[in-house]
């Protein structure tokens, strides 16, 4: 099948299409998103959906006069794969196990060192990370408890790990 009645079969949203289109792009928008993301393979099939999907919303974007439509759906595909980096690396948490080996004291083995590694924050943002990364709650929850806007809350997190690094 050739490009013009995939794209076409497509835009008629006719899913025949779309399955012919994994078949024949979906090792190239693999291909792209693997290079794009590097060791990240625990997004790679989230972002190919999301890949997929744009092209199949998006397909009345693509200009045959610009790029080629192979072209097209592998700039969709890398564009993808940088946007879920960057979600990736904005809710980012530091991960307290990580950070165990810094707190030791031989007296204190069975000590909780979070407590202690927490203790280096405001009262305000210590009760924040407990309820996220302790407690379990969702910064939507987090905001009903708090009244703190969901993105203030994102701010708010995001500064206190940026301390945690500097302090440890």
């Amino acid at each position: 099948m050739d490009d013009k009645n995939l794209i076409k079969g497509i835009k008629n949203k006719d899913e025949k299409y779309l399955i012919e289109f994994i078949n024949l792009y979906g090792p190239i928008l693999k291909g792209v998103i693997v290079k794009t993301i590097g060791n990240r393979r625990n997004i790679l099939d989230e972002i190919l959906n999301d890949a997929l999907l744009g092209i199949w919303d998006n397909i009345n974007s693509y200009d045959p006069t610009r790029s080629s439509f192979k072209n097209w759906c592998a700039g969709v595909a890398k564009y993808k794969a940088i946007d879920a980096i960057r979600k990736e690396a904005k809710h980012d948490c530091l991960d307290l196990d990580d950070v165990s080996g810094f707190i030791y004291d031989k007296n204190l083995e069975n000590f909780d060192e979070s407590e202690k590694i927490l203790e280096m924050l405001s009262k305000k943002d210590r009760e924040i990370f407990k309820k996220l990364f302790i407690e379990g709650y969702s910064y939507d929850d987090l905001e009903k408890i708090t009244k703190i806007p969901k993105d203030r809350l994102y701010n708010k997190v995001s500064r206190a790990k940026k301390t945690l690094r500097s302090k440890l």
